[in-house]
């Protein structure tokens, strides 16, 4: 009897047999590489929770995944399971099981460079970086070869072994009336079974990555899913932005303003716009005969890490100078770790959101506030300085819709001395920028300018002796990092000695310190 019933169950199952294949190798490629990640991580992991529990919870995310991935074809199967349509089935279950294995072993074979650079599996970041393979293929050339190849080699392993596996699976399964009925009866409870897997919760909501996050480190949580889920979901949530104002809390309008008008700084001010009810007036503590010029320097990743004077290690003796010569902020902070977040909170004081940045975001690309905007509106010349292409991030299309009147770009320096993944060095961007002041200063209008810097950017590039190394090897952080240091102080001196220094306010300000990394769920400090 029991010989029996195995023989109709194997029978039922005949024509899902690659596809159970595939659901099972799956769960082990992914737990395996989750295993090593948390012997790699293994300080963190065990300090944040029991080894045994995350393993069972990544292994409940992994089915969710593999559902994911399997539904899908699952649901179509009835269409093929009669005479005339096993083989094309078959088949069909062949490509997919090379597609989805070789999809799930890439993403995790690409996941430790991931964590090194940004402490988290592969998430939305990812796909965005997606968007410019250029500048991301130069990176990863520059800074991490062994793992560009090595991902080569295991998906060019993946596709050569899979297939020998599939040619194996792909024998011609029988084709009597008995077998096909089989088939579909049971079909709708591996329906149900690869559903209920998806969902993995009776609660009224299906579980998600949030689910999964049971400690207080933001990497141990990520590496309990697997980098295939992470990225998905990161996709679905971009998808349904136009919802991301509904996680915050909602106040009458009215209430809004009473408080905003009661804070101390605007207390006795009037406020004379009914259309812009904030607006209000601050007369200047001091009058000059002309408009002075605004030049904001946006150093990359320049963060207190680096200040000696705000707890760092020291490599920013050029910045430091200048604290004694105009105002140091102490207790100025980054809306986020990506230079988008700098942009939006620099130029349109913007805070962060759980969307995408409103650099990228289409209703912002017009009509959206920035200080370029309120400066032309007042007489100002207005323009944007970049090392690198002005399309990254989209930064081009934002600045131009929203009043700056020029971007310049890596396309635009001249002959530079030295050219990196992410553009021309600073030194080649500041030459650009004090040439472009020196011309602007003779019109005699004033100007505003926005100059972004590049040279601090993993893979951190940087001309040749041109300082003296803080640490070996020289593409590090801290060489980068007192490098973009020592072609500001370049910069300035050159600044001192033109016609445009007396009429001019510099701001230097970073768009965000370097990638934040710990096992504090907020890393506040």
């Amino acid at each position: 009897m029991r010989n029996v019933f195995l023989k109709k169950r194997a029978r039922s199952l005949a024509h899902y047999h690659t596809l159970i294949v595939g659901f099972g190798l799956g769960l082990i490629i992914l737990s395996v590489s989750r295993l090593l990640l948390f012997i790699w991580q293994f300080d963190r992991v065990t300090e944040a929770g029991n080894i045994d529990y995350l393993m069972v919870m990544g292994l409940r995310a992994d089915v969710i995944q593999m559902g994911y991935l399997t539904l899908p074809l699952l649901l179509l199967a009835p269409l093929f399971l009669n005479r005339w349509g096993l083989g094309l089935w078959q088949k069909i279950q062949s490509i997919w099981l090379i597609a989805a294995i070789t999809y799930i072993a890439f993403m995790e074979i690409s996941t430790p460079a991931f964590i090194m650079q940004y402490d988290l599996r592969p998430n939305r970041l990812f796909i965005e970086y997606l968007e410019y393979p250029k500048e991301v293929f130069s990176m990863l050339w520059a800074g991490f070869k062994p793992w560009l190849f090595l991902s080569g080699v295991v998906v060019i392993g993946c596709l050569y072994g899979l297939t020998k596996i599939a040619k194996r699976l792909n024998k011609p399964a029988p084709v009597d009336n008995n077998h096909i009925v089989s088939s579909l009866i049971v079909w709708p409870l591996l329906v149900i079974l690869v559903f209920a897997g998806v969902r993995s919760t009776l609660a009224h909501r299906p579980a998600n990555p949030a689910f999964f996050a049971v400690t207080s480190d933001a990497l141990v949580n990520s590496l309990v899913i697997s980098s295939a889920y992470s990225v998905e979901y990161a996709i679905y949530n971009m998808r349904h932005e136009a919802s991301a104002a509904s996680v915050y809390g909602s106040v009458p309008i009215d209430q809004i303003l009473n408080t905003v008008k009661k804070q101390p700084h605007l207390v006795g001010k009037t406020f004379p716009s009914e259309k812009h009810p904030t607006v209000h007036f601050n007369p200047a503590s001091r009058n000059y005969d002309k408009p002075k010029n605004i030049v904001v320097i946006l150093e990359e990743s320049l963060g207190a890490t680096f200040v000696k004077d705000l707890g760092g290690i020291g490599v920013t003796p050029n910045l430091e100078q200048l604290r004694q010569e105009g105002w140091w902020f102490k207790q100025l902070y980054a809306t986020g770790t990506r230079s988008v977040r700098g942009i939006e909170a620099v130029i349109s004081s913007f805070l962060p959101t759980p969307a995408r940045s409103t650099v990228k975001l289409s209703l912002s690309q017009r009509n959206f506030y920035t200080a370029a905007d309120l400066l032309s509106r007042k007489g100002y010349f207005t323009e944007f300085i970049y090392g690198g292409e002005t399309h990254f991030d989209n930064m081009g299309t934002f600045f131009i819709g929203n009043g700056f009147q020029s971007t310049l770009g890596q396309s635009d320096i001249t002959n530079p001395q030295f050219v990196g993944s992410w553009g021309a060095s600073d030194g080649d961007l500041f030459n650009t920028a004090h040439q472009r002041f020196e011309e602007l200063e003779k019109t005699k209008q004033p100007f505003f300018s926005l100059v972004f810097t590049s040279s601090n950017h993993e893979p951190f590039e940087f001309p040749d002796n041109e300082i003296e190394l803080y640490s070996k090897p020289k593409n590090t952080v801290e060489n980068a990092v007192k490098y973009a240091d020592f072609a500001l102080g370049e910069f300035i001196k050159k600044a001192k000695r033109s016609e445009y220094w007396e009429d001019t306010i510099f701001l230097i300000v970073a768009d965000h310190d370097t990638r934040v990394y710990g096992n504090e769920l907020v890393p506040i400090n």
